[in-house]
């Protein structure tokens, strides 16, 4: 009996550890995102998009994604709130608006970035998104 109280002690506590590291990995893929943009690094920033948001920034600009990222006007501001749902996370930023991530075979990647809270039938207009 005390054997299955250990192992199930166990997979909680691990549990809780695998959703902590997700909630680091998360931030640090949308801190270095924004550095990217930021820093006008396009290779870097459109390889930290997920497939359909790199796909829709190149074809709304009619440009290269790595060409469409230099002109996006994104700051790099500290995490203050990270939330992971399953196999996608939120990270909340100083500047009040968040990114939101979703977990790919590639990793986390960023699925929409620059977004913030709207009145209305939307909940987020965002600066990039699929």
């Amino acid at each position: 009996m005390n054997r299955w109280a250990l192992l199930l002690g166990l997979c909680v506590a691990l549990a809780g550890c695998g959703r902590g590291e997700d909630e680091i990995v998360a931030s640090s893929v949308a801190h270095r995102f924004l550095t990217s943009v930021s820093n006008d690094n396009g290779d870097v920033a459109c390889s930290l998009l997920s497939r359909e948001t790199a796909a829709a920034l190149a074809h709304d600009e009619r440009e290269p994604c790595e060409e469409t990222v230099r002109g996006l006007e994104l700051n790099a501001p500290s995490a203050e709130r990270v939330q992971v749902f399953g196999l996608s996370a939120k990270v909340d930023l100083a500047d009040g608006l968040s990114v939101f991530l979703e977990l790919t075979p590639e990793g986390w990647r960023v699925s929409a970035a620059g977004c913030e809270p709207v009145a209305g039938d939307q909940p987020y207009e965002c600066e990039v998104e699929a």
